[in-house]
């Protein structure tokens, strides 16, 4: 299922910055529930190893209309609770976990 996720992040070397937003698609078997935790890999700009973000649901919302086949299934509200890097041979895809 297509989910286009919106994390709020804010910058850990200054904290008072304005938090930045972010919107992202994955696919996902199921529309996630609030509450459960959704990972995510990056490649990193130098493509030299691979980024794993861990994202917390804080709010769901189906489309219920699907005007167009390309539209997302969901749309959530994540937070973003954990990071870390792996090495490029270090395989993660998208999955849910609770």
């Amino acid at each position: 299922m297509k989910i286009i996720v919106y994390c709020k992040y804010f910058n850990f070397k200054n904290p008072l910055d304005k938090p930045k937003m972010e919107s992202f698609v994955v696919n996902l078997p199921q529309i996630p529930r609030v509450g459960e935790t959704i990972v995510v890999e990056r490649i990193s700009t130098q493509k030299q190893f691979v980024i794993i973000f861990e994202y917390i649901v804080t709010a769901v919302q189906l489309n219920a209309s699907r005007e167009s086949t390309d539209a997302a299934d969901a749309q959530v509200n994540a937070c973003l609770n954990h990071c870390w890097e792996g090495t490029s041979n270090f395989k993660v895809t998208n999955f849910l976990e609770k």
